[in-house]
């Protein structure tokens, strides 16, 4: 009873435990009572350790906190950034649509102006209107190649590595494997063929001409970064339907011209691997696929890095 009474006074008391440890009555309440100091002294410490415990325990919850707010402001950022970077694309293709109905305008209007005038006047206008139009392919394409690169800085991708089944002879193989080469990579004579390197028409690619609906394989491993159509006024302009795929070491593969396409941008494809059928979209002038290689943002010639001796499955 004493132990206990005391235990509670000591307890509630602001008393300093010495002097009370000196005010016991008799040598057994001096013993009870240090007891109870030690006992006391105990409690104290360990409620003290608990404390610290807490203590960090809900430091850290509060580090957790910060670090949770600062990344949802940061996807907030990023998204912001995103919206951004979509409303001027989309402004761009909107005003590329917008010149290709001026266009279309102008050339009916220059129609009705010309008839009855000179064989000269009527070429120069021809010449003009064909110039306005290489002007807007053109650009059609250089859209396709944005929307690209808009989506790769835009999402996380891990370009695979070589494939078992992959050639080890060349970085390439052919994305379709049989028919004929109707138009090779560098200046040409074809009137809708924009301008590039220094010359009126440059062809950035090689085309293959072929069924219609033939099978279209990627040339190489890699991520499609897009998989779209060129559209102006819903007319199909440029590349038409295009897939387009990223490749090790800064390469890029386009086929263009697709009847149609099955993969999305963000598959990831091997080498031989089903991605299209051949059409003939955009500007093309019948069945092919439009087939460009490029490093970097550069086209570069294709035919180096394919099996030699035109179209064919050579794949070892």
């Amino acid at each position: 009873m004493e132990y206990g009474a005391f235990v509670r006074s000591a307890y509630k008391s602001d008393a300093d435990p010495f002097a009370q440890l000196l005010g016991a009555p008799d040598f057994q309440a001096f013993l009870n009572r240090a007891v109870a100091i030690e006992h006391l002294t105990f409690l104290s410490n360990k409620l003290i350790a608990h404390i610290h415990v807490v203590d960090q325990q809900l430091h850290a919850q509060q580090d957790l906190v910060k670090a949770k707010k600062a990344e949802a402001d940061k996807q907030r950022a990023d998204l912001l950034s995103q919206k951004a970077a979509l409303v001027q694309q989309q402004a761009h293709e909107q005003d590329l649509k917008n010149k290709l109905q001026q266009s279309i305008s102008q050339v009916k209007y220059e129609l009705v102006v010309i008839n009855g005038q000179s064989a000269a006047l009527a070429q120069r206008i021809a010449d003009l209107e064909i110039a306005r139009q290489d002007q807007l392919i053109a650009e059609a394409e250089q859209a396709a190649w944005q929307q690209a690169q808009f989506w790769m800085q835009n999402n996380l991708f891990n370009l695979p590595s070589a494939g078992a089944n992959h050639s080890t002879k060349y970085p390439l193989i052919w994305p379709l494997q049989q028919g004929s080469l109707t138009l090779l990579f560098g200046p040409c004579t074809q009137a809708f063929e924009p301008p590039g390197f220094g010359y009126a028409h440059f062809h950035t690619g090689v085309d293959i001409a072929y069924k219609q609906g033939s099978p279209i394989l990627a040339a190489d491993d890699g991520v499609v970064v897009a998989a779209s159509s060129s559209v102006q006024s819903g007319q199909l302009v440029g590349y038409g339907n295009y897939v387009i795929v990223a490749h090790r070491n800064n390469f890029f593969s386009l086929y263009g011209h697709l009847l149609g396409f099955v993969v999305k941008a963000g598959d990831g494809v091997h080498q031989g691997q089903l991605i299209a059928y051949e059409g003939s979209t955009g500007n093309s002038t019948g069945p092919h696929v439009h087939f460009e290689y490029r490093y970097g943002g550069q086209p570069t010639n294709p035919m180096p890095y394919l099996p030699p001796n035109g179209p064919n499955n050579f794949n070892q």
